[in-house]
């Protein structure tokens, strides 16, 4: 009797992007923040995190933001995953023009952002600043005896395909500053608290939005 062939397959999935920034795109940004600084709209309370300063973020008149970065990759998300979108946008074949909000995090130690979600079709963050190295942040008195050592690290939370909740860690130390991740913004996230630095972590974080036409 021959012996019975099997072929795997996966279930589709939406994926995750990252990016290195570009110098200009990085200037940019740190021009955005200290305008931030000036107008000082703290909107912490409107958001998830345990963080005492995040302001709102303005793209310049241009939106050489959105032109330059969120709207090619956005529509390749968009394009090359449009049955998963279609739900969200309530329409077979969408016409849309992309909108977004963002703002700038200056997390202190111990400071820290739950699990949460976000609005919107897609959420990206791009770390500005990172003060700290994960390797010395595992190795504090308290996460030494742990099997999953965490201190300092961005986590992505989710089930897998046998419903067991599962986290994504992303390492942070100083090779983390001008990296970009985009994700679906209903994917679970979050920030965990660094310790001994005086030194702010910078952060941006934001939604992409579609406005259907």
């Amino acid at each position: 009797m021959k012996e019975i062939e099997w072929d795997p397959f996966e279930l589709p999935n939406l994926p995750i992007f990252k990016t290195k920034l570009p110098e200009n795109v990085m200037d940019y940004l740190w021009q955005r923040i200290d305008i931030a600084k000036e107008k000082n709209d703290n909107i912490g309370h409107k958001l998830a995190g345990n963080i005492s300063s995040s302001l709102t973020l303005e793209d310049d008149d241009d939106g050489f933001f959105v032109k330059t970065v969120l709207r090619p990759i956005s529509k390749h998300i968009i394009d090359s995953n449009l049955a998963s979108f279609q739900a969200e946008l309530h329409h077979s074949a969408p016409a849309v023009t992309l909108d977004m909000n963002w703002w700038v995090n200056f997390q202190k130690q111990y400071e820290f952002n739950p699990i949460h979600t976000h609005a919107g079709i897609l959420s990206f963050v791009i770390w500005m600043q990172i003060p700290t190295d994960f390797r010395e942040q595992h190795k504090l008195p308290f996460c030494k005896g742990s099997n999953g050592p965490a201190a300092s690290d961005f986590q992505f939370t989710y089930a897998d395909i046998l419903g067991n909740i599962k986290t994504y860690p992303i390492f942070m130390d100083k090779n983390s500053e001008g990296y970009m991740f985009i994700f679906p913004a209903h994917l679970g996230h979050s920030v965990n608290p660094f310790y001994n630095c005086d030194d702010e972590r910078i952060s941006i974080a934001g939604n992409i939005l579609w406005n259907i036409a």
